[in-house]
């Protein structure tokens, strides 16, 4: 295994993947066929367990993708087994400053690097080099979700450790009380492209349509979240039944 998005992204090349929120290993291997270079297993906001997990990771992995996850919550622990369990990278939700940013690297990383515990689990499969290996091979992305984390922007994308930079738009318009796309918004998100780019890190962004990932690139974003398995799922099947009804 080696991760699609780092090799993507050395080649200064842009990395799109996509979301899971069905929590359905046979949706994720659906998208990772369709040739996206990784998926997100969100278990910040999916009903899944760390056993249904594992088994999405698997249904990824057997199609050529790269897995990762964004987590529930900072913890050293959840950080840990989501990466026992076979993540290859991990997106940490609503990371406010530099402090959370290098406490997330440290955990995600062995010794010396970071913190991370060495315990049994999937990396046995890999041989007895994965803490050297994995150490350079996984991707630490702190999301940036509100007005605090865009204040503390420069400050978070310097943290040793940390990879690449990703916004969580809607969240961040809704806590910054204003309308998703208005001047404020928009300011706020070009405010973190441009932190991620004063640190050499690549900047991330979700998007809806392959017109707004061609939009975001052209601007300097280089890593996409396009769409969810479950807004596929919606928005084909409407667009069918409404095909299917014209008179």
């Amino acid at each position: 295994m080696r991760s699609k998005i780092r090799d993507r992204l050395q080649k200064g090349e842009v990395s799109i993947g996509s979301w899971l929120n069905l929590g359905s290993p046979l949706a994720a291997e659906v998208l990772a066929c369709a040739g996206f270079d990784w998926l997100a297993v969100d278990t910040e906001h999916s009903p899944v367990g760390l056993a249904q997990i594992t088994e999405i990771f698997r249904a990824i992995e057997a199609r050529g993708a790269t897995p990762i996850a964004r987590a529930w919550d900072h913890q050293p622990e959840t950080l840990g087994r989501l990466l026992d369990a076979g993540a290859f990278g991990l997106v940490a939700p609503h990371v406010q400053n530099a402090s959370q940013a290098e406490a997330i690297a440290q955990a995600c990383r062995f010794p010396p690097k970071g913190r991370r515990s060495l315990g049994t689990g999937r990396w046995l499969t890999w041989g007895l080099d994965y803490m050297k290996w994995f150490d350079g091979e996984i991707v630490v992305i702190p999301q940036i979700e509100d007005r605090e984390g865009i204040d503390q922007a420069e400050a978070i994308m310097a943290v040793e450790g940390v990879d690449i930079g990703f916004l969580g738009p809607s969240d961040l318009a809704m806590e910054m009380g204003v309308a998703f796309g208005s001047r404020e918004h928009e300011e706020a998100i070009q405010h973190f492209l441009a932190a991620c780019g004063k640190a050499g890190k690549p900047c991330g962004i979700p998007v809806g349509s392959g017109a707004a990932v061609r939009q975001r690139k052209e601007q300097g974003f280089v890593f996409f979240d396009l769409s969810a398995d479950m807004a596929f799922l919606d928005v084909e099947a409407k667009r069918q039944l409404e095909e299917a009804s014209r008179s």
